[in-house]
This record gives structure tokens, sequence and C-alpha cells, in this order.
């Protein structure tokens, strides 16, 4: 599974908030930085302002251009042509805070900002609960999931519910799901007709002895 093809729950992100564990997000992207706090940690000044951060969404430091290319926001002095950062506070890879005509981004480094290698994944557009019934055992639990989660994804959520959970398909109005697919390529609704109130879908859990054609990673 690829970074564009992981999504994270806001409070998954925001829990990655310390100085050796750093997480942001830029413009939906979900980026570990971690390594970067390392890398440029001699320079407090640096670093302080993304660990100020951590866990938090930075998108307004920053703009997309129409490519989908994230750049820093600067700006123009139209008294001197300098550029400048946008941002009151200098870090890794942007230009000198003070205005400087002669600054250009350094093409032979990709700054971290747009920077793939530090990219684990995508916050989730919406996220959602969904119900999981194991008539088995009689037991329910309502748990957070994201919108664009796989059914396998859901069931690793569900894990810590059931770690045996590799052994059980899910079905939901009868009909098994493709674990491959999320719930609406599966047909599950998620809304209830003629209102914006989101609708708790219902999936059920069925014991089979041999392992599901897919394992809790």
């Amino acid at each position: 599974m690829t970074w564009r093809n992981t999504y994270f729950l806001p409070e998954e992100v925001s829990s990655h908030n310390t100085r050796g564990d750093c997480w942001v997000t830029i413009h939906g992207v979900v980026k570990n930085v971690s390594q970067l706090i390392e890398e440029f940690g001699y320079d407090v000044n640096l670093v302080n302002p993304i660990l100020q951060e951590a866990g938090q969404d930075i998108s307004y430091w920053f703009e997309m251009d129409g490519l989908g290319v994230i750049k820093l926001k600067t700006h123009l002095l139209p008294e001197t042509g300098a550029r400048v950062s946008l941002l009151p506070f200098r870090i890794p890879h942007g230009p000198k805070f003070e205005p400087d005509v002669n600054w250009e981004p350094d093409i032979s480094t990709t700054p971290w900002w747009a920077d793939e290698k530090y990219n684990v994944g995508v916050e989730t557009v919406r996220p959602i609960n969904v119900q999981i019934i194991n008539p088995l055992i009689k037991r329910s639990a309502t748990i957070k999931i994201c919108f664009e989660d796989t059914v396998q994804r859901i069931m690793e959520r569900y894990s810590v519910y059931n770690p045996k959970i590799c052994t059980y398909i899910v079905k939901y109005l009868g009909n098994i799901l493709n674990t491959n697919l999320n719930l609406i390529q599966n047909g599950v609704t998620l809304k209830y007709e003629d209102s914006v109130e989101d609708y708790i879908p219902t999936l059920m859990l069925y014991y089979q002895e041999r392992l599901a054609p897919w394992r809790v990673v």
C-alpha cells in the first residue's frame, strides 16, 4: 500500500506531536518530518515553528499552484524586488528571513514540504462511524473510520476488539464485501435519503474456519 492509499483520521495525525515523532498535514498530505527535525535540530529557530505545530495542519504556510505543486508562501517587496517569506519565522529550506534580492530556491534539493519521501498518507476528507456486529459472540462496536478506508483497513481498525478478525468474512445486507474496496465501492449506504445526516452502516462478521483472504498487518 502506498502513501496515496493510506488514510488517517485527524486525531491519528495529532497524536504524533513530539520531537521524535512529528507529523504535520499540508493540503491534505500527511508528512512524518521527524527525520527533518533531527537533521536541522542544531538550529532551534528553524525547527521550533514546526514543533509548535506538531500533529497539526500547516497548510496556511503554503500555497498550491495549478499543477498541484506545493510552494512556500512568499512575496516580492515592491521597493527592492526582493523575495521574502510571508511567514514571520524561518523554516528548513525556506528563504532567508531578511530581504534578499538574490535568493532563489535551491533546485538541487527538493524542499521538505514538496518531498514525497516524508509522505506517510492522506488525511481523510470525512471521518465516519460504522457499526460492526459479531453475532457469534453477540458483540457490537461502533468505530470511527476514514471515508476512504477499504474494508480491509476497517477490519484492521476493528482488530483491537478482536485480534482474530482475519478468520471472519464481512457482510452488508447479506452480501459479502470485497475487502480491497471501500464502503461506497461495495454499495454500502452512508447517507439517509433526503437528509444531510450520516447513516451509520452496520457490518456483520461471520466466522469461518479458514483464514479470510486477507490478514491484519
